[in-house]
């Protein structure tokens, strides 16, 4: 029952269908009372609209504004419940029994078709936090290949896999002593092979919010299949792409900073290096490392390619932030970093990038949905100053995408693709 997918067309059509079958009905059975409804189902749209807009637009309670869709079915389920409460109210037993079953089938049609468009929980288990990614089978080669792969000179064996390999591992914060959720890691065809090739590594970060976890990177964004797709391209060759957690819990923010929050910058930067280069044959120089992410972990890689050059060579952020933020700046300061304003402002990346010019050997790749009205106008700000710096940039806009895992699986998947080009694994 947990796998059941929420994103199929084969489970929300017959749903819609059947809300809205109730509806009629509620409808139907309240004799003499068009009037009331018609009414009723005026009123609820308006009072939807109004609810999105006060909610999305002036409260931002999600930190991103309603997509047309969210507006749409937030004034459809109050129209719906609004026809339920002239069931309740005007109706007799047929009604009033239809009217009550009208009320969930509303709240979960409107719920799985805001699900859909932001494609956040592809089942009821990643909707209640349950990931079902097995644990990681690690590849056991005693003898792996002499040096870092490049496709000029690759050669595909016979035994090649058709397919990469992901699933869990646990990464402990040895240095850090962050409390991480177990990891996901996906593995080229390339890293499964005797003597297999040194590879290039890609730390890819999930957003934050409710349900965020490692595992929606693999889940909403189809990055496993995106990979395969990519390595099956290359002819097995791909970089190692390991995913942390970096929250900690899905409704924390640590920011990607060592503060009280949790150390996550330190977790990121030493503890899943150093866990990656014990058990994987795993390319050790900062120049053959990217980090990458979208939404809050899109933040972390811009923070972490302008402060840590030397650990991640490249950067992919895709519908990042301008900088760390929790609630606001007040908020910020006063539970991210204990009150001192001046180590908030020293963690700010556009400052970092601006103090530690020039980054000769620095590459970005900077993403956004074209529909992202939010964080969409930070792509050419930090575009601008990674320039300034000395990064080198690509800027990517994702045609009809939001700021929704559509946008952040076909970024982060093509800028695994930049990176390979970069590393050489990619002609």
């Amino acid at each position: 029952m947990t796998t059941l997918p929420l994103l199929s067309a084969h489970v929300l059509l017959p749903l819609y269908a059947v809300t809205l079958l109730a509806a009629v009905v509620v409808a139907a059975a309240v004799r003499r009372s068009w009037r009331w409804i018609a009414v009723a189902v005026v009123a609820g749209a308006l009072l939807g609209t109004l609810l999105s807009w006060f909610l999305g637009d002036v409260l931002d309670v999600l930190g991103i504004p309603p997509t047309w869709v969210d507006r749409v079915w937030t004034g459809v389920v109050c129209a719906l419940l609004a026809v339920a409460v002239v069931g309740l109210v005007r109706g007799r037993l047929l009604a009033r029994t239809v009217a009550v079953l009208l009320v969930p089938l509303a709240l979960v049609s409107g719920g799985l078709a805001v699900n859909r468009d932001a494609g956040l929980f592809p089942t009821i288990a990643d909707a209640l936090g349950e990931s079902h990614v097995p644990a990681l089978r690690l590849p056991m080669d005693p003898h792996p290949g002499p040096r870092l792969a490049d496709a000029s000179d690759w050669r595909p064996p016979h035994d090649l896999p058709a397919h990469g390999r992901y699933g869990s591992v646990r990464i402990p914060g040895t240095v850090s002593h962050f409390r991480a959720r177990p990891a996901l890691m996906w593995l080229p065809p390339a890293a499964l092979v005797d003597h297999a090739p040194e590879l290039p590594v890609v730390v890819m970060l999930s957003g934050q919010g409710p349900g965020a976890a490692p595992a929606n990177i693999l889940e909403a964004g189809r990055m496993a299949d995106r990979l395969d797709e990519v390595a099956r391209r290359h002819h097995g060759l791909a970089p190692i792409v390991v995913m942390p957690d970096q929250l900690a819990e899905a409704t924390n923010n640590p920011m990607c900073v060592d503060g009280p929050l949790g150390n996550s910058a330190t977790y990121l930067t030493r503890d899943v290096p150093a866990w990656v280069q014990a058990h994987l044959h795993a390319a050790t120089d900062g120049a053959d490392w990217a980090v990458s992410g979208f939404s809050q972990g899109g933040t972390c890689a811009l923070q972490l390619g302008a402060g840590r050059p030397d650990r991640f060579g490249s950067w992919i952020d895709v519908s990042g932030q301008l900088g760390p933020v929790l609630r606001d700046r007040d908020d910020t300061i006063t539970r991210g970093f204990r009150g001192d304003s001046a180590a908030f402002r020293a963690a700010q990346p556009l400052r970092v990038l601006a103090e530690h010019a020039p980054y000769p050997d620095s590459a970005a790749f900077i993403a956004a949905g074209a529909d992202d009205t939010r964080y969409g106008p930070v792509v050419p700000r930090v575009a601008a100053a990674a320039r300034a710096a000395g990064v080198t940039v690509t800027e990517r806009v994702v045609e009809d995408g939001g700021h929704d895992w559509h946008t952040a699986g076909v970024a982060l998947a093509e800028g695994v693709v930049w990176f390979m080009h970069r590393t050489h694994l990619a002609r």
